[in-house]
Parts: structure tokens; C-alpha cells; sequence
């Protein structure tokens, strides 16, 4: 879900209705966009502009044509961080994770955060659930950071993309959740860290009001 969290320029949410078609279904906090005059699901593109957040949920067939959706190019959403697991490679210094992390060119995830959340049965990591692990290098599959006594598979945590980050987008299924394996594109630009919510703050990178 993305929630609405403040505007950068506007002290209060800057929320429209527009047209939407009455079989679309959209939940609350889905990022959309407007075609052919009407609001449609976000999906999972990284080129296309997104014209904001839905204020509402909509079900397919329930007799509304109109939507509310916040909309000003300035909008800040929170999202969930990134759940990742070590899947291989006890290391130091290397958190591995065989789920595609990051856009795939290196040092994307340069200046983020991992939290560790969790840690295996079996782990010999002398770091500690909650410890926040500044991210120094990165590539695909790969956060680099220091990490006493070893990762361990099953080891877990929450990863947390470098402000003014971009390439980011949502879920290809729903555009309720961020994901960060884009290749191209900047739909999406971090621009802050909630710790204590367990948040990402991000904005719509490309929107159809502002590009």
C-alpha cells in the first residue's frame, strides 16, 4: 500500500476525483494512472508516468464512475522496505540473497540500509536483531556492510534503497508494494527513511501532471 504521508510543497493532501470505469476495481493506496480520461491500475512499467495514489478503494461493478486519487506531482507515499534473505555465502561482509535486490547495475543500493530483523537457528552472527547496517557497496544479488561473526542462510532483514534512489517501482500485480529490480526507468525516487514506522518514503519520479 502506499500511504500518504505529507506534500512537498502543499500544507495539505491535494486529492481529485476523477473518472474511472465502472467495472475497474483499484484499492486504497494503489498507484494509477489516467487513460483515455479514465483512472486504471498502476501495473508494473517503469517508463510510463503514474498520475498519483488512490484516496479510496473501488470494487469492479459497484455503480462509481468517480474516484478520489492523490495527485500532485509533490506527493510523499510510505512503503514497507524490502524483506531480504541470505540464501548463500556466509560472509563478514557480503549479505547474499538469490532474489533479484536491486537494479542490476552495481552500486544502486550504495548509501541505503539494512535492519536485521531476524536470525537463523543456526546463526553465528554476533550482530543483533535491530542493528541498522549502513550499505557501502552493492550489486545485483549483493549488499556489502559489516556483519560480526558471519551471515547465516535464514538470516533476514529489511532493506531500505539510498535516498534519491530511482528506478524503483510497484508490484507488477497490484502497484501496491515497492519492488527494486527495474533495469531501466525512474518511476520511483526514495526521499526518505521512517525507522520507527518501518517505512520507505518515496514520490512518483514520473507523473503525468508534472513530465
Amino acid at each position: 500500500m502506499f500511504e500518504y504521508v505529507y506534500d512537498m510543497v502543499s500544507e495539505k493532501p491535494v486529492i481529485k476525483e476523477f473518472d474511472i470505469a465502472d467495472a475497474t476495481a483499484v484499492s486504497l493506496g494503489e498507484l494509477v494512472r489516467i487513460t483515455e480520461g479514465k483512472v486504471v491500475a498502476g501495473g508494473s512499467d517503469y517508463t510510463t508516468p503514474y498520475v498519483g495514489a488512490t484516496a479510496e478503494s473501488k470494487a469492479a461493478n459497484d455503480g462509481k464512475v468517480r474516484i478520489k486519487v492523490y495527485c500532485s506531482p509533490f506527493a510523499v507515499f510510505a512503503v514497507s522496505p524490502i524483506r531480504t534473505t541470505v540464501s548463500a555465502t556466509p560472509s563478514a561482509t557480503v549479505w547474499t540473497d538469490s532474489v533479484v535486490l536491486l537494479n542490476t547495475t552495481s552500486d544502486k543500493a550504495n548509501g541505503g540500509y539494512l535492519v536485521i530483523k531476524g536470525k537463523a537457528a543456526a546463526a553465528t552472527g554476533t550482530f543483533a536483531v535491530g542493528d541498522k547496517k549502513a550499505i557501502t557497496d552493492s550489486a545485483t544479488n549483493t549488499l556489502t556492510s559489516t556483519f560480526a561473526g558471519n551471515t547465516t542462510v535464514g538470516d533476514y532483514g529489511d532493506f531500505y534503497p539510498p535516498i534519491g534512489a530511482v528506478g524503483s517501482t510497484a508490484s507488477a500485480t497490484n502497484a501496491l508494494t515497492l519492488a527494486w529490480a527495474a533495469t531501466s526507468g525512474t518511476a520511483l525516487e526514495v526521499v526518505d527513511h521512517d525507522f520507527t514506522r518501518e517505512k520507505v518514503h518515496v514520490m512518483v519520479k514520473l507523473h503525468q501532471f508534472s513530465n
